[in-house]
Order: C-alpha cells, then sequence, then structure tokens
C-alpha cells in the first residue's frame, strides 16, 4: 500500500469514522446513567396519596409500624412504595440534597419520550397518562426552578443589590438557564457524553411507562443527574413529593403541595 492511499484511509477514519464511534460510545454510555450498576446504600419509603389530596411520605419501616398498631390510610387512599438508590455517598438522602441543592450554570428537565408531546393533542396515542406526567412535569420544574431562583437570589444579595433587585435578578437568571426537552436520541447523547448531567449543568430524567420504565426507584447515577423512575406516571409524581421531602423544599406560599412527612 502506497503512502498515498495510506493517507486516504487515515483522512476517512479520522472525519468519518472516529465521530461515528463517539456517538455510538456516547449513546451506549447513556444506558449506563439509567442502570449504573449494584448502589452503595438503599432506602425504602411510601408515599400515601389520600382521597382529601394531601400526600403523606413515609420510610417503610415507619409504615409497617403505623399499619402495626392499627393505623390504617384512609379509605380510598393511594400507596406508592418507592426504592431511594444511592451510587456516590451511600446515603440516597444525602446525594438528593448534594444534587439538587448545588449551585449550577443550567438545568434541563427532559421531560419524557418525544411522544409526550402527543398529550397536547393527541393524548390517546400517548402510552401512559397525560394528567399525571403533565403535573410531574410541572412539579419538578418549578422546584429545581425555585431552588435556582433561590441560589441565585442568595447571589444576588451578595453582589450588593437590594431586596427586589436580587429577587428580579433570581428571577432572569433562572429564567435564562432553564431547559427543557425531550429523550431523543441526541438528548441520550448529550447526558451520554456528559454535556447534560454534570458540575455546572443539572438535568432531571423523567423515566415513566412511556420510557420503558422497570422500577419505582429515585437516583443519582452521578454528579449533575437525578434520575426518577416510575411504572406509572401517577407514581413520577408522587416520586416527586417524596424529593421535595427528603431535601426539606418548601413551595412559596400558596402554590405549595399539600404533603406531610410523617416520622416515628
Amino acid at each position: 500500500m502506497n503512502k498515498r492511499k495510506l493517507a486516504v484511509i487515515l483522512i476517512v477514519l479520522i472525519v468519518f469514522v472516529a465521530p461515528i464511534s463517539y456517538v455510538l460510545y456516547s449513546y451506549h454510555s447513556f444506558g449506563n446513567v439509567l442502570k449504573p450498576g449494584t448502589p452503595k446504600g438503599s432506602e425504602e419509603y411510601v408515599v400515601i396519596y389520600t382521597p382529601s389530596a394531601q400526600f403523606y411520605t413515609l420510610t417503610a419501616e415507619e409504615y409497617k409500624r403505623l399499619i402495626e398498631s392499627g393505623t390504617r390510610p384512609p379509605e380510598g387512599s393511594k400507596i406508592f412504595n418507592v426504592t431511594l438508590e444511592s451510587y456516590i455517598t451511600g446515603s440516597p438522602e444525602v446525594d438528593l440534597n448534594l444534587t439538587l441543592r448545588s449551585v449550577y450554570e443550567y438545568f434541563t428537565i427532559v421531560m419524557g419520550d418525544p411522544s409526550v408531546t402527543n398529550c397536547k393533542d393527541n393524548p390517546q396515542l400517548y402510552i401512559g397518562d397525560c394528567k399525571y406526567r403533565t403535573l410531574t412535569v410541572s412539579e419538578v420544574s418549578g422546584m429545581v426552578a425555585n431552588i435556582f431562583a433561590a441560589n441565585y437570589y442568595i447571589k444576588g444579595i451578595h453582589m450588593g443589590y437590594d431586596n427586589a433587585t436580587a429577587k428580579q435578578y433570581a428571577f432572569n437568571q433562572t429564567y435564562l438557564r432553564y431547559r427543557k426537552a425531550y429523550l431523543n436520541f441526541w438528548t441520550k447523547i448529550d447526558v451520554g457524553r456528559g454535556k447534560l448531567g454534570n458540575g455546572d449543568h443539572l438535568v432531571v430524567l423523567l423515566i415513566g411507562p412511556a420510557e420503558g420504565a422497570e422500577e419505582n426507584k429515585v437516583f443519582v447515577p452521578r454528579k449533575g443527574v437525578l434520575v426518577v423512575e416510575g411504572k406509572t406516571d401517577e407514581t413520577l409524581r408522587a416520586e416527586v413529593v417524596l424529593i421535595e421531602n427528603i431535601i426539606g423544599f418548601q413551595w412559596p406560599k400558596g402554590n405549595e403541595t399539600k404533603t406531610v412527612k410523617i416520622t416515628g
């Protein structure tokens, strides 16, 4: 093989094969985000949703003691069993707090499979429940946006702004740094290669029936990535409420989701 042919082959490999290999590698790496292996620790929780639209969150052990004491949820209540897994510190509660309370430059809410768009005009084509997927997206987006705004409000105060100006600064910064996406091919590549989900860019992945959810669990596979997985869209919403309780998140007055954390 002469030098000219060898040079042509090398150019082809560099220009075409290498980028394609990188894309395929990044796409494959996304699977490791959803299935990161054996967790360092896990906790079982129970979320109760009563007919009066009240959420209660308990550990599985607390729920067991409640039942053994003869106390049962109101008739008609819905029970959601959720597993929290840790892949960073060994404590899922610590992982959640570290992930959601950290300061990022941007945050992206991945609302789900592109089929979620059917909820707008053709809800019958969506595999899951449009009502609860919409509520879940709204709940998790609002929670993260409020945390972002609080962080940038503090930054505004440190910059010397007065209260009103700091609030406006926080609102503007949160609006500019908020992204929405669907779980398509390119989003999976961006998450797989770390463009989304890192120390500067928080990403929240909603994995429900439309995305092939296999379990009801919440976990942080790496820094900057939060995965909320539920076999039904209603479970997804309950899991977001559980997250709010775990990290001690409080909605601004008048917008709160009615929740009670039971400890015993």
